[in-house]
Formats: structure tokens, C-alpha cells, sequence
């Protein structure tokens, strides 16, 4: 597979072809990861988002 690339500005997610949510589902409150992965859900790691919540609403994001 070729992997698939996220265009959005500032973002800058690279290839990957696994997407892993933890928690699953978003919280009210509270901070969710979203870890992209090239290599299915053993391989490498390329971008990791922390989405903070606040009432069920998107707060902030950030790209590490």
C-alpha cells in the first residue's frame, strides 16, 4: 500500500496506513492520542496528535 497522506496545514501528517485512537471514543473532558503508523499497527510511528477536549468540544490540537 502507499500509505495515505493528510493534507492539512500545520498538520503535516506523513504517510501511514494505520490510525489508532486512544481512548476510542472522544471523552467530554479530557485528551485523546491519535497515533499514525506506517507498517500496519506494529510499524513505525510518523505522527502522533493530542486532541484536548472541553464539553465535548475540540479545545486544541497538537502535532509531536
Amino acid at each position: 500500500m502507499g500509505g495515505t497522506t493528510l493534507a492539512t496545514r500545520g498538520l503535516n501528517i506523513p504517510a501511514h496506513d494505520y490510525i489508532a485512537f486512544s481512548p476510542t471514543a472522544a471523552p467530554t473532558d479530557g485528551s485523546q492520542t491519535v497515533t499514525y503508523k506506517q507498517g500496519g499497527p506494529g510499524g513505525t510511528t510518523v505522527a502522533t496528535l493530542t486532541l484536548v477536549y472541553s464539553g465535548g468540544d475540540v479545545a486544541s490540537v497538537t502535532r509531536s
